[in-house]
């Protein structure tokens, strides 16, 4: 019995796997690409982590730089509105003439020809047609002296929103030393006032800062998005459906299938030129840009609306297919 114990254990010894260095290269290879798995996707996450940073950033600065444009500077005047306005004809007035006569009143001390003009600067050039509206609104202002304010020229708006760096030299920056003790005067006086840029929202592109907004490029953007809509939507399906469902496997569908691949990798200014040479100056096209531009952007998302619903095609499994075969699809 002793005997018998004695070779079962010498016989388990033997059994007993040893270690050697090929089952150590084995044994450690998980290991090794688990760490370097493990690091790879830590770089990616770090790479992400920076690029949300930089975005963060880019869009911080945008914010911050851009919340001026939601506010504008206002100068109250009293002006002296002239008792022969006739109402139904208000655009007879010389109104630019009563509002610079009402500036002028609150510095009697400027004379020279140079020192009213850069006084009358401080206002916006479309002043005149905010007193013209204020009494057209109403009429019993007429005859009367009422007070008006009316819009900062965007240079005095930016000093006064503290955009301007008065410490440089007066040759270097928009705004003179005249005009801003005039400013500082006027603010003394109570007759500057900040409010919500409602025009910002209203109106369109200008000349003149103060006076431009955003409405113009949103429904421009809105209209040209529903062209491009209209046409790429309806065109890009049919076409995808055609390809993958009905058109035979051929070369003409192959040379049909490479360009459409080769316009998805397109620059889109090859399609803005394209749509200036053929749409504009061969077919003569209206110049507008909701019409235009809708159409070069639906020739720009044909290819990619055309290879995403084929994929999509491509995905539903067969035995979906086969049931709507069974059920009577066609």
């Amino acid at each position: 019995m002793a005997d018998r114990m004695q070779m079962a254990a010498k016989g388990a010894v033997l059994d007993t796997p040893t270690s050697s260095p090929a089952s150590d290269i084995v044994r450690q290879g998980p290991n090794k690409r688990s760490k370097a798995e493990t690091r790879f996707k830590m770089y990616g996450l770090i790479a992400i982590i920076i690029s949300l940073g930089f975005l963060a950033v880019m869009i911080t600065s945008i914010v911050i730089r851009g919340t001026g444009a939601f506010t504008q500077s206002f100068i109250k005047l009293e002006m002296e509105i002239p008792a022969d306005v006739d109402p139904e004809n208000l655009n007879d007035t010389n109104w630019r003439g009563v509002m610079n006569r009402s500036l002028r009143a609150q510095f009697p001390d400027v004379k020279g020809r140079s020192d009213r003009r850069s006084l009358t600067r401080m206002l916006s050039s479309n002043g005149e047609f905010t007193v013209r509206d204020a009494v057209a609104a109403n009429p019993d202002l007429i005859g009367t002296t009422a007070q008006i304010s009316v819009r900062t020229s965007s240079d005095i708006d930016m000093l006064i929103k503290g955009n301007v760096d008065l410490d440089l030299p007066e040759n270097q920056r928009r705004v003179t030393d005249k005009q801003v003790a005039w400013l500082n005067q006027l603010k003394d006086a109570g007759a500057v006032d900040t409010r919500f840029n409602e025009r910002f929202f209203t109106s369109g592109d200008s000349r003149e800062p103060e006076q431009a907004g955003i409405w113009g490029a949103v429904v421009g953007s809105f209209l040209s998005l529903l062209v491009c809509f209209a046409l790429s939507f309806p065109l890009g399906t049919m076409a995808a459906v055609y390809l993958e469902e009905f058109a035979p496997k051929g070369r003409i569908s192959q040379i049909i299938e490479v360009n459409i691949n080769n316009l998805a990798a397109v620059p889109s200014i090859v399609f803005g030129l394209l749509g200036l040479a053929i749409f504009l100056n061969f077919f003569e096209l209206p110049r507008s840009t909701p019409l235009v531009g809708g159409m070069v952007l639906a020739l720009l998302t044909l290819p990619t609306i055309i290879i995403a619903s084929r994929a999509s095609l491509r995905a539903v499994p067969p035995s979906i297919r086969d049931a709507a075969y069974g059920l009577g699809a066609s």
